[in-house]
């Protein structure tokens, strides 16, 4: 489940309902596919402008073909990845969002959730979302995932 920032007004360009909820199904959907080998995943990266950065050494990618490699990779990882916290923002066809994700996986034979802050920019046209960015990043002092 998808929680709001409870009591947090933004000044003026916080996504209305419909533009929020929208974009947090994008986002849970992208989301399940980076957490299924095999998936649709490199899809939801298929714009020509696409930027990503990933917490990890050398995770940096320009450009569609780039985006969907390292994406496919992403997906292999025996990652759950769960949104927890989506505030979004919109302008005109333009809307970027804080995620906070929580990536369950195995550490020393034991389940765990490694805490993962996305920064996303997305662009909405007539078929729905796409990713323009994603700098995603760990808040701990070494990369886990």
């Amino acid at each position: 489940m998808i929680d709001s920032l409870a009591g947090y007004q933004s000044p003026s360009m916080i996504s209305d309902t419909e533009t929020r909820e929208s974009l947090n199904a994008f986002i849970a959907e992208t989301l399940l596919a980076l957490s299924t080998p095999g998936s649709n995943a490199p899809a939801y990266f298929a714009d020509p402008d696409i930027a990503v950065s990933g917490s990890g050494l050398n995770e940096h990618f320009m450009g569609a073909e780039a985006a969907q490699r390292g994406m496919a990779l992403v997906a292999t990882l025996n990652v759950r990845w769960e949104p927890r916290l989506v505030v979004s923002w919109m302008r005109g066809d333009m809307a970027w969002a804080q995620i906070r994700i929580e990536g369950h996986t195995v550490e020393d034979g034991a389940p765990v959730g490694v805490p993962y802050e996305t920064t996303g920019i997305f662009r909405r046209d007539a078929d729905g979302w796409t990713w323009l960015y994603w700098g995603g990043g760990e808040p701990q002092k070494e990369a886990r995932l």
